[in-house]
């Protein structure tokens, strides 16, 4: 089994951000200071939201103070930060890739298994949601949503997540480049757990909890009001600023069962498609199928590693 961290991971989706990233970074390096998380120096990348003319390869280590002074001097539009621990079990990511003008882009982190970070990001994203333009919020443990999403069927797929279910549709990607290989792919459009990209480039996430933005609904195939009716969510809070929407206790870990059921509600309340779990059925299966041993019900060391 190749190990990897199963920590809370979030992206915030924004309609636009026309100025300086500052502020985001400014609210990011409050919560973390509040919760006693922030690191004593970080390292930045000078390639992500830099202008071509000032970028470079070398990371720059910084202190938080000095992070925001360079993010304002440079006027950068994105950022690459990273906390600088040495060892990816113990390393905390924010990144915002640049994107052209009026385009929608996203925040989002990689959390180590080892990483001083919160086991929640909804301060930080109730804050950032506050202050800017805002198509959603979602927060996930990183194992599930990534079996749910990984399209690319070969031998660290087997090590990663068991076997392939029978009825799955597979195709051949030819290779892109001489020195390539062809890839198998596995269909994943109807996984319960995927992700879905929207026009200009923001991403829905079918999560246990959700903050749902003035902006989103311009991709729904719903309503606000008709999100507001439906009887499945077990907490909602309609703000100036957010629709906070959650339909389970935990984030989810599971396609099958209440679980696979509660996220098919999701999507076709949001956008108005299906899922089936397993691939192929045509339904969601009662019993837990397939997938790594960590995600099934029961297993006792089911902790990040």
């Amino acid at each position: 089994m190749i190990l990897f961290s199963d920590r809370l991971h979030f992206s915030i989706g924004f309609l636009r951000l026309s100025d300086s990233v500052a502020t985001i970074w400014r609210l990011m390096a409050s919560v973390l200071r509040e919760q006693k998380l922030l690191p004593k120096t970080f390292e930045v990348s000078q390639m992500w939201g830099h202008n071509s003319d000032v970028q470079s390869e070398t990371y720059l280590r910084l202190n938080c103070d000095e992070v925001e002074s360079l993010i304002e001097a440079r006027n950068l539009k994105g950022f690459m930060v990273c906390s600088g621990s040495g060892s990816r079990s113990s390393e905390l990511d924010f990144w915002i890739p640049r994107s052209p003008s009026n385009s929608p882009i996203k925040l989002s982190c990689t959390v180590g298994a080892k990483a001083k970070a919160p086991d929640d990001w909804s301060p930080l994203i109730e804050r950032v949601m506050v202050e800017f333009e805002t198509i959603g919020a979602w927060q996930w443990r990183r194992r599930y949503a990534y079996w749910q999403a990984d399209s690319l069927l070969d031998d660290r797929y087997h090590r990663l997540w068991g076997d392939v279910p029978p009825d799955s549709v597979t195709w051949t990607e030819p290779k892109s480049h001489l020195m390539g290989e062809d890839k198998v792919r596995i269909d994943i459009s109807k996984n319960p757990g995927r992700s879905k990209e929207l026009d200009g480039g923001a991403t829905f996430y079918p999560t246990a909890e959700m903050w749902l933005g003035p902006h989103f609904w311009q991709y729904a195939k719903c309503t606000k009001e008709e999100a507001l009716a439906a009887d499945f969510f077990i907490e909602k809070r309609d703000t100036p600023h957010y629709l906070y929407l959650k339909c389970w206790p935990e984030p989810f870990t599971r396609p099958d069962g209440e679980q696979g059921r509660m996220q098919q509600r999701l999507w076709k309340l949001f956008f108005h498609e299906d899922c089936e779990w397993p691939p192929g059925s045509g339904t969601i299966c009662d019993e837990p199928m397939y997938g790594p041993p960590e995600l099934m019900p029961g297993y006792k060391q089911n902790k990040s590693t």
